[in-house]
């Protein structure tokens, strides 16, 4: 089946800035359930000489409306290394797990939300929570509209359980300030 017009043009917006993935990882559900997003597709870009990062995103969250939210969102996901397919296939059903998360509990997700337990984080063993943050650089990318739809990009930061427990993002970011936030610890 032929994704709708506004996925298509959710993949449009993410080719148009990272170029076409090198890979993909498709989750579906045979049944589908109402207000629940039907398919979960995990774009993959691998790292290669001129980005050392692997970087994954969500397409298919945002097909449906998130409880309590007046926006749509996708995840991104950024580990600085060369991954083989076992962990690129582990990261990618950790993300298409989270992308339930809203839908499962009736709240949105939303930059600065920091959540305890989002699952192992593959590759992450003292990272266990995790941040969700907007874009990384003044310029970045964090937002689409999407006809009338915006769409926000949330970057999943995995952070210790001493990260999130300060609470305040000011702390946060101080606390991370100086680390390799891409590199799994």
């Amino acid at each position: 089946m032929s994704a709708p017009p506004f996925l298509r043009e959710v993949y449009r917006e993410h080719v148009d800035h990272f170029g076409e993935p090198t890979d993909s990882i498709v989750f579906d559900d045979d049944i589908s359930c109402e207000g629940y997003p039907a398919r979960i597709d995990i774009l993959i870009w691998d790292a290669d000489d001129h980005c050392d990062m692997t970087t994954f995103s969500t397409i298919g969250m945002s097909s449906v409306p998130m409880p309590k939210a007046a926006y749509r969102a996708e995840l991104h996901f950024a580990v600085r290394r060369h991954l083989d397919d076992k962990d690129k296939h582990r990261i990618a059903r950790f993300l298409a797990n989270l992308a339930m998360y809203p839908f499962q509990v009736g709240d949105p997700l939303d930059w600065w939300h920091t959540l305890r337990d989002p699952g192992p984080i593959p590759l992450y063993d003292t990272a266990s929570c995790a941040l969700l943050y907007p874009r990384f650089v003044e310029d970045g990318w964090d937002t689409s509209m999407i006809g009338d739809q915006e769409v926000r990009f949330l970057n999943v930061i995995p952070i210790t359980p001493t990260e999130k427990d300060l609470r305040e993002i000011d702390l946060i970011e101080d606390a991370l300030s100086g680390l390799d936030i891409f590199e799994p610890r």
